[in-house]
């Protein structure tokens, strides 16, 4: 068996090196374990102890003496049930808290008026965040939008525009350059798409009435989210003059 595999479903690897050690030699004493995995004796009644909470493993007394025996590997199955049990408790625990940390975060980004995001994680978290917020009376006018960047970028935007797409939300996007990526949403329900080359080195997209979203995918991608409605009336006012000039 493949120690990772072990430690994949929350084992560490000393843990996973005990369990397989008791597998092959059957009940045994810690001297036995010990001698057979190479391990150091100063955690190893740490190990077992783990390994028996976490049912791997089950300890007996014979003539004042502890032997150990490995749980059959079925109980593997066991021990992965109780720890997705687990899981779906803190979800649901986490899920009722939602609404009151929101409330708390919302408080201050109200004070602090920009968030900033990296990598492609923290950019689909800004974004995910700023269509959430947005009712179908809203729209999002997007301008410098390229297909020069990382391809993992443009795949995120084009499962972001189905979701936007399923909020009936409408975008008027003005692209550097016409492309591929460009005929895609071109095709697209709730979007009008036009080209204006060269207009920005980075994009911005301008989410209802007080939120705007600038991103940068250069070397180190990031974005910052501004929560403040002159910002995003001023961005609306320049997206209106360049919507005019592109084609």
């Amino acid at each position: 068996m493949e120690l990772k595999v072990l430690e994949k479903i929350g084992l560490t690897k000393n843990e996973s090196i005990v369990y397989q050690t008791l597998l092959q030699l059957g009940t045994s004493k810690t001297g036995e374990i010990l001698k057979k995995s190479g391990l150091n004796s100063g955690k190893i009644y740490e190990i077992l102890e783990s390994l028996k909470v976490k049912g791997l493993l089950s300890e007996s007394i014979i003539n004042n003496i502890k032997y150990f025996t490995a749980a059959p590997p079925y109980q593997i199955l066991e021990y992965i049930k109780d720890k997705k049990e687990e899981l779906e408790q803190e979800e649901s625990i986490i899920q009722s808290a939602i609404p009151e940390l929101e409330k708390l975060r919302n408080l201050t980004t109200k004070e602090t008026k920009s968030v900033t995001y990296t990598g492609l994680r923290g950019i689909k978290t800004a974004a995910d965040e700023a269509l959430e917020s947005m009712n179908p009376k809203e729209d999002i006018l997007a301008m410098g939008v390229t297909e020069s960047k990382d391809e993992p970028f443009n795949k995120f935007w084009e499962r972001w525009q189905t979701q936007r797409i399923n909020k009936k939300i409408s975008q008027k996007m003005i692209f550097s350059e016409k492309s591929k990526y460009y005929q895609k949403f071109t095709k697209s329900e709730y979007t009008q798409a036009k080209v204006l080359t060269g207009i920005t080195p980075v994009t911005v997209d301008v989410f209802g009435e007080d939120k705007t979203l600038i991103l940068n995918y250069g070397e180190f991608p990031s974005c910052i989210l501004i929560y403040d409605k002159n910002t995003a009336q001023s961005f609306r006012q320049f997206f209106k003059q360049l919507w005019k000039l592109a084609k």
